[in-house]
């Protein structure tokens, strides 16, 4: 699907800059967890995903606004997407119903179960925060939809998305105009595209977020069927209601077999926590040959799991992986770096997240050139 908005070409100012395909790691309160900002760098990384409801609460937006915005903040020059924060409340609420509710207006919030006191976030807050962080990438305020819902609520939710996007598209105009933004220099919107595994309340709401104009639409939702398999259908009819010149960003996702997939079915933008959390609990990435040589349409099995905390490594001293060129690969051996997670060293993690960053940088790097 081509869109009609010529005024700013969102995938040519971004491929330019930061080259597509492009993942994100969890930089939730403005750091990836272990690592300063040159060492990600140094990974290969390109850009950060952070949270606008967790920075809002910490340091908060009076910090964010005298310090210049995260970027200056976590001295950080890559790019940075601030999800809308929406995501982080559904679960909150979804956990404990006494926490919270979520309502046309947006989401109430209280401060305990005796729900003695309570806040307002609206699609309006979330552009503001967003803006007081200066991210790249802002998201609109969307209303996940629940896995669970019955059709009613799964309408429900779809149309209150919209309904926020709007709101968000419309604060938005009014805060680039208020902090002097051109439309060369600011920074883009993306609307989220809900409706669970619903294919007719996919394409409603993309056609509906199409009419409103962004620069790039998420995949938003639980992409997962009732046996938990990956739900690729899903994703492809997103991918297909949504307009090829503008981004498209694979919320959430995913693992090296998911990004690859889905960058066959045109998503550019990738953020998942996997690489970050599962270097903290041993499993490193690994490719099984060469990525040079990978043909990501045609090759099975291109990548495994090294648990690096197993007995059998205690001696070895070949490195994590024998293509990678991370700082980790090229300086440490498994038996290393195993021994660090058995006295219980803080440099196990750090080596072990630099080297599943790499891994997925690499990754994208061989998907581009594929």
């Amino acid at each position: 699907m081509k869109s009609n908005n010529t005024k700013l070409d969102s995938i040519k100012i971004f491929d330019n800059k930061y080259q597509f395909p492009i993942y994100l790691p969890d930089a939730t309160l403005g750091v990836v967890r272990g690592l300063n900002s040159s060492e990600v760098k140094k990974a290969g990384i390109r850009g950060a995903v952070i949270n606008t409801y967790h920075l809002m609460s910490n340091p908060g937006t009076e910090i964010l606004d005298k310090v210049g915005g995260i970027k200056k903040f976590m001295n950080w020059d890559g790019m940075t997407a601030s999800d809308s924060g929406g995501f982080q409340l559904f679960s909150l609420i979804h956990k404990n119903p006494k926490l919270g509710k979520i309502t046309d207006e947006g989401v109430y919030l209280y401060t305990g179960e005796k729900q003695q006191r309570k806040t307002l976030f609206t699609p309006e807050d979330s552009i503001r925060v967003q803006f007081s962080i200066q991210s790249d990438i802002m998201i609109c305020l969307d209303d996940f939809s629940p896995i669970d819902s019955s059709p009613k609520r799964l309408q429900k939710s779809v149309d209150r998305t919209i309904a926020w996007a709007k709101r968000c598209k419309a604060e938005f105009v009014k805060q680039c105009k208020k902090r002097g933004y051109t439309d060369g220099n600011r920074p883009l919107l993306l609307g989220v595209v809900q409706g669970h595994n619903s294919e007719k309340l996919r394409k409603y709401c993309a056609q509906e977020l199409i009419k409103i104009d962004f620069d790039g639409y998420g995949l938003g939702g639980w992409p997962f069927k009732e046996n938990r398999d990956f739900d690729y259908d899903v994703c492809q009819i997103t991918a297909d209601a949504t307009p090829d010149d503008k981004i498209r960003f694979a919320l959430g996702i995913g693992s090296p077999e998911n990004i690859s997939r889905l960058y066959q079915m045109g998503y550019n933008i990738f953020d998942c926590v996997l690489p970050t959390r599962d270097a903290r609990h041993k499993r490193l990435y690994n490719f099984t040959k060469d990525p040079k040589e990978i043909d990501f349409i045609k090759d099975k099995d291109w990548y495994k799991y090294l648990y690096i905390s197993r007995g059998s490594l205690s001696a070895d001293t070949s490195p994590i992986e024998e293509w990678c060129d991370c700082l980790s690969c090229q300086n440490h051996t498994k038996a290393y770096l195993n021994h660090l997670f058995k006295v219980k060293d803080n440099l196990a993690f750090q080596l072990a997240t630099i080297h599943n960053l790499r891994f997925y940088s690499r990754l994208m790097e061989a998907l581009k050139n594929n």
